[in-house]
């Protein structure tokens, strides 16, 4: 059986998964090389088992998102804070003790609890619209924060002092204190009741004590079992080390592990059976690390299967998805003149100017700046639409005879993007940082993107169009959208890379490399 051991930490918290609000969910794409393995192991019918290293109270919720749930997991804080519980459950925030003269107000993103007209606490919630935390105050400033698990209970509170989180407090399902990590110093005290599931009663940092757990782990796995790990240097030394026998591919994945450290590289390499990357090049820098051992390296292109392909040429309208977050208002103002430009001469152009901010005013803001554009330079046929937070599209600038084929959006997580993209006829993403989610998307869905520069995912005329200068986005646009001819070209170029990927050939050449390796 095979084991994989994600990468899912968030950047402000080593050893947290990245838990957000829904309306910040767009803030990090959530989709990588784990998620398009395992997936890969379903599609072939084989076991796959994933092992969580982080403290992540939403993973139930975050596999559902990524129809991975239900499956086999086994996790680190689960174990650490004495959790069994498996099945999904439902905090009704109504159901939590509040003052009986608490009044609530809401806003479009949270819920504000006032006692007269002192904020006492805020509600937050997923992208799923389950109860993740809730703030406590007191004269103005956060005092405590608890953190909620999709399981159906509180998992966690923080005590804030006037600098920021002092202590947090890590429970069971019945509310009973497991560990406390002083967030100052890190250090780790073991709550009485738990000190017989750990060797010490203090630590002196989270790392130590997840590093005995993890040890404690892999000397419970049969030896047989393949680990698939997702490579950061966070991890890599400690997974390697604990080892008792298993099997261990490093997965490799855009910019997760610096490439270019070589002696890190080898430093892993040389206990790896096997090693995966997401592009061509980087299988190269891999084979280049391991020397003379003949380590298989597998380069896999990430394809999210959640993806429908190719619906837009059954739509008369061809839509045009543009994400402009990042865009500076010079290159914003070149790019849409000619996108503008292509529109007055073809009538069923229709473009979708995409931001990742869910807030309405970001939205107003960006519409104001096209509404200029298309002021100033008379352009009198094209009109904006704005959505507002219902997904309904609003009349805002529509010049007399106009109609609102502009229409500006907000794309904030990736459920969003997969309902966007399904009639989608052309990605356009000019940005110098062309958003890596997306690409990966286009080529899910089948849709050529228009990208600034080349990029790992993006072949020139094959799934895509380079332009290299943002004044020759005109071409590209009627490269793809004057007829059906290389727009059928790059669908039939992405099935073809997705199928190199699916019917389980490339599971059971990993199973050969880890067979081939034990004899």
């Amino acid at each position: 059986m095979f084991c994989f051991i994600p990468s899912w930490y968030s950047q402000n918290d080593k050893w947290h998964a990245n838990e957000t609000p829904w309306y910040q969910a767009g803030k990090a794409y959530e989709f990588d090389d784990t998620i398009n393995q395992i997936r890969m192991f379903r599609s072939a019918c084989e076991p796959a088992q994933l092992m969580v290293l982080s403290y992540a109270p939403g993973l139930r919720m975050f596999l559902h998102r990524q129809n991975l749930y239900p499956m086999d997991v086994w996790n680190l804080f689960d174990e650490m804070q004495g959790i069994d519980l498996q099945k999904l459950g439902v905090v009704p925030w109504q159901s939590l003790e509040w003052p009986r003269n608490l009044i609530w107000r809401y806003t479009p993103f949270t819920m504000i609890g006032f006692l007269g007209r002192d904020r006492y606490a805020e509600l937050f919630f997923g992208e799923d619209g389950n109860l993740i935390r809730v703030d406590f105050f007191r004269e103005g400033r956060t005092i405590r924060r608890d953190v909620y698990d999709d399981r159906g209970f509180c998992s966690s509170r923080i005590f804030c002092d006037q600098d920021g989180r002092e202590e947090q407090e890590y429970l069971d399902p019945d509310g009973t204190v497991q560990f406390r990590e002083n967030c100052t110093t890190g250090e780790i005290r073991i709550a009485k009741g738990a000190h017989y599931r750990f060797q010490k009663q203090e630590y002196e940092s989270m790392d130590l004590l997840v590093e005995e757990v993890v040890r404690r782990r892999f000397l419970e796995l049969e030896p047989e079992i393949t680990v698939v790990v997702a490579a950061n240097l966070q991890h890599n030394q400690m997974i390697l080390k604990a080892r008792r026998g298993q099997s261990i591919g490093l997965s490799y994945f855009e910019e997760r592990f610096p490439l270019d450290d070589g002696k890190a590289l080898e430093r892993d390499l040389r206990y790896a059976r096997f090693a995966v990357a997401d592009t061509e090049h980087s299988a190269k820098l891999l084979r280049q690390s391991s020397g003379d051992d003949g380590l298989p390296v597998y380069d896999i292109s990430p394809f999210d299967t959640r993806f429908s392909l190719g619906k837009s040429q059954r739509i008369r309208e061809l839509k045009i998805f543009m994400p402009v977050d990042g865009l500076d208002d010079f290159l914003l103002e070149t790019a849409m003149l000619q996108v503008f430009s292509y529109m007055e001469k073809n009538n069923r152009v229709i473009l979708q100017v995409v931001t990742q901010n869910a807030q309405e005013n970001v939205r107003r803001e960006l519409a104001g700046k096209l509404s200029i554009i298309l002021e100033k330079n008379k352009i009198k046929g094209l009109g904006i639409g704005l959505e507002n937070g219902a997904m309904e599209l609003l009349p805002f600038f529509v010049p007399e005879g106009g109609s609102c084929r502009v229409q500006v959006i907000s794309c904030h997580s990736e459920n969003d993007l997969i309902q966007r993209l399904y009639d989608v006829r052309l990605i356009l993403d000019v940005r110098d940082q062309p958003d890596l989610y997306l690409q990966i998307a286009g080529i899910s869905a089948g849709i050529p993107q228009v990208n600034y520069r080349f990029t790992r995912y993006v072949q020139h005329q094959k799934d895509g169009y380079i332009i290299q200068n943002i004044h020759y986005i005109s071409g590209a646009l009627e490269y793809y959208l004057s007829g059906l001819k290389h727009w059928n070209e790059a669908l039939v170029y992405c099935v073809k890379e997705i199928e190199k990927y699916t019917g389980g050939s490339l599971v059971q050449q990993w199973k050969e490399a880890v067979e081939d390796d034990a004899k």
